[in-house]
């Protein structure tokens, strides 16, 4: 179970951006959200390719900063096409929203 209320929420007002200059294919993405004006939430999805074992499917950890900023982390199998599409419908599908909109926002590493 994940920190939201994970009832279909489709009228949400979602929000992300993205650190890093996005691609078709990426090991790592690093970024923030966030749903309905609240708090932006850091936002790390990867493929960590060096774990001992392999994952055979997504993962999805809520997850605290020591700062008390709160975010999500994503591990997705190897095999998996990592990439802005990708990654906006496995949250939109753990979230239970629909749409993002794609905003400037602030630094994760500096948020986090």
């Amino acid at each position: 179970m994940n920190s939201f209320d994970n009832t279909r929420r489709h009228d949400l007002q979602c929000e992300i951006s993205f650190d890093l200059v996005m691609e078709d294919d990426m090991d790592f993405i690093e970024g923030v959200f966030r749903v309905n004006q609240g708090e932006w939430q850091v936002l790390i999805a990867s493929k960590r390719p060096l774990q001992k074992t392999e994952v055979q499917n997504i993962e999805i950890r809520s997850t605290e900063w020591p700062n008390g900023i709160a975010g999500l982390d994503i591990i997705v199998p190897l095999s998996f096409n990592l990439n802005k599409q990708s990654l906006k419908e496995v949250m939109s599908e753990w979230l239970g929203v629909k749409i993002w909109d794609e905003v400037d926002g602030p630094d994760s590493m500096q948020l986090r």
